[in-house]
């Protein structure tokens, strides 16, 4: 059986509603079958009717918006990009790990320089021009 409060992807929704409305399987028979609760596909098939599904129409047809998750209730997030990265800068501090940001870094091609100018522009520490370690 799938874990409680697991969402159930789009291809085994698919699965459900065509083992119910082409092969004329019981509810019981596809739960076994897919490893989902009985109750689940039970919904699975009553939710792809409400949307349109038609189990009697030949040709065989199966629409994505009949089988794909309903939007969530709730408050939507207000967290830019900005405060995500504070966010995460915050987080790996407090667990003693060393954060690399790559939010707003640009190519040099992007930011206008080419290869050789990006070279020049390069900080090199002097001890290292003497080939010393």
């Amino acid at each position: 059986m799938a874990p409680r409060g697991s969402n159930t992807s789009t291809t085994t929704r698919a699965a459900v509603v065509t083992l119910k409305a082409i092969g004329g399987h019981t509810s019981a028979t596809v739960a076994w079958l897919i490893g989902l609760p009985v109750n689940q596909v039970n919904c699975i098939y009553a939710r792809a009717i409400e949307r349109g599904f038609d189990p009697n129409c030949r040709p065989f047809i199966l629409e994505d918006e009949w089988l794909k998750d309903a939007p969530r209730s709730g408050r939507p997030t207000k967290q830019t990009p900005e405060v995500g990265e504070k966010l995460a800068i915050k987080r790996a501090k407090r667990r003693g790990h060393k954060y690399i940001s790559y939010y707003g870094l640009t190519s040099p091609q992007e930011d206008g320089l080419q290869e050789n100018e990006a070279n020049k522009k390069a900080w090199t520490d002097e001890e290292d021009d003497g080939g010393t370690t």
